[in-house]
């Protein structure tokens, strides 16, 4: 595939994922008024219970099935089936103990709220096989409505209640209906219908090739939501609600770009028969990822306090410092799901499970140590574990590709030296711009202008780089090939 036409199929990914991702936003900022810190703690932990199930049992069968490298509508039966039956058992199991998990990660207070939300997982079972179609026939254009949609519809529920002095509830009754928008809109999308299919061939192969992911997941799950369960058990659930409130800010930054790359990466890499070619897919791939992402979680740790004042206001500034110290693990954590991409491909599931156990043990050690410090220290051990466990990832992955540390650090260091320097840039200039500007007027400040020094300084740094990326800019914006629409 052209890095044009990938490129079309990113940008439509990154459209999905950001006009979804800034929708929920808008929404968390005006709830935000109206909802207590404690109901937004509450909730998170809820959430993050459900997406450790969901990591566990659903994603590591649709990612075998998408990383396959001829596919056919039967696999995607036997994933339909699979999955559906995982999550209406999982749903029921997390619903029954709802009590003794909430109890055993600290936060007993969350059980109704993870009663209800339990739910979530039948319907991730019922929609996870049509975006993973969607996914794989790379229509990203449909993914994208579906997002922006649902989120409009949990936003205007959302919204409604709380207006209505719902409070907690609210921000169930919201996920509710986004979830069920997702069934909705994937189902009319997609004009794939599942039929009943499960062969014990099959269901051996798709064991196979998802034990791996599944127990690499569990690792991921403890590595990614374990800073939450963390805050909350040790600062209850306001300092929980303020620790999210950072963190929901960095994975919204995360899913608009790195979400979304990785969407098209999984597939795209799939669909190269030749080793060579898709080795050189991999290391462009990582150059424009880095390109996009360094500078975006760069400028989000300079800019934090202006832009947390901004969306959610003065009694939530708290999350500023824990959002600079997570921004780290944002761009960290990006490169990692990329090499996680290709060790799928590869067929090296294996590595990424063991990688993803040592980053586990890694992340809980780290926190361990960090929590008595404060949210701050909490969040700054998330970013250290991350940056401990990387070279592992990438070294697994370099392994199964034929490449180099000479090859990724030409793919990364122009980037990350150019960030570097421009987020100093950023710090030095924030204090001054301060004292003169109101915040929205200081962040419309520093945004052009890191978007200048970080080109600027790519320009000086790599020019040949700059020139590449700038052509194949042109290219997706419609002045030299139009990007290819699925």
């Amino acid at each position: 595939m052209s890095r044009a036409r990938m490129g079309g199929h990113a940008a439509w990914a990154v459209l999905g994922q950001g006009a979804g991702q800034m929708l929920s936003l808008l929404v968390f900022l005006v709830i935000a008024r109206f909802v207590s810190q404690a109901s937004f703690g509450l909730v998170a932990v809820s959430l993050a219970v459900v997406e450790v199930v969901r990591r566990l049992l659903i994603d590591p069968v649709t990612n075998a099935t998408n990383a396959r490298t001829e596919v056919s509508n039967r696999d995607y039966d036997l994933c339909f089936n699979v999955i559906l039956i995982l999550g209406g058992l999982s749903a029921g199991v997390v619903a029954l103990s709802a009590a003794e998990l909430t109890r055993l990660i600290g936060s007993p207070e969350a059980a109704p709220v993870l009663r209800v939300l339990s739910v979530i997982l039948l319907v991730m079972g019922l929609a996870g096989t049509h975006g993973a179609w969607l996914a794989r026939q790379m229509r990203f254009r449909a993914l994208a409505v579906r997002s922006t949609l649902s989120v409009v519809a949990g936003g205007v529920v959302g919204l409604g209640m709380a207006f209505a002095g719902f409070d907690l509830w609210s921000l169930v009754g919201q996920q509710l209906t986004i979830n069920l928008f997702n069934i909705i809109t994937l189902w009319v999308s997609a004009p794939y219908r599942p039929r009943p299919w499960l062969p014990w061939a099959g269901l051996r192969d798709l064991w196979r090739r998802a034990r791996h992911i599944s127990l690499g997941a569990a690792w991921n799950a403890v590595a990614t939501d374990a800073d939450l369960f963390f805050a909350s058990a040790w600062f209850g659930p306001a300092a929980a609600g303020i620790y999210n409130a950072a963190k929901r800010i960095m994975l919204s930054a995360n899913m608009m770009l790195v979400n979304a790359i990785s969407s098209v990466t999984l597939p795209a890499l799939a669909g190269i028969a030749d080793d060579r070619a898709r080795a050189r897919a991999f290391a462009g791939g990582l150059t424009m990822m880095s390109l996009a992402v360094a500078p975006a979680f760069a400028g989000l740790a300079a800019a934090s306090p202006f832009l947390v004042h901004l969306l959610l206001g003065a009694r939530w500034e708290a999350s500023a410092p824990i959002l600079t110290a997570l921004a780290a693990s944002g761009y960290l954590a990006a490169l990692g799901q990329f090499a996680s991409s290709a060790l799928l491909v590869e067929q090296r599931s294996h590595h990424d499970a063991l990688t993803s156990g040592v980053a586990a043990g890694v992340n809980v050690a780290m926190l361990w140590i960090a929590a008595p410090h404060g949210p701050v220290a909490l969040a700054a051990g998330v970013s250290m574990a991350t940056l401990i466990v990387l070279p592992l990832r990438l070294r697994f992955a370099m392994h199964a590709m034929g490449l180099g540390w000479r090859t990724i650090g030409t793919a990364l260091l122009p980037s990350v030296a150019a960030a570097i320097a421009m987020m100093a840039a950023l710090f030095a200039m924030r204090p001054v711009l301060a004292a003169v500007l109101p915040g929205p007027a200081v962040l419309m400040v520093m945004i052009p202008a890191g978007m200048l020094l970080y080109g600027g300084l790519l320009r000086m740094m790599a020019p040949q780089l700059f020139r590449t990326t700038f052509a194949t800019a042109l290219e997706m914006a419609g002045r030299g090939k139009r990007p290819v629409e699925a």
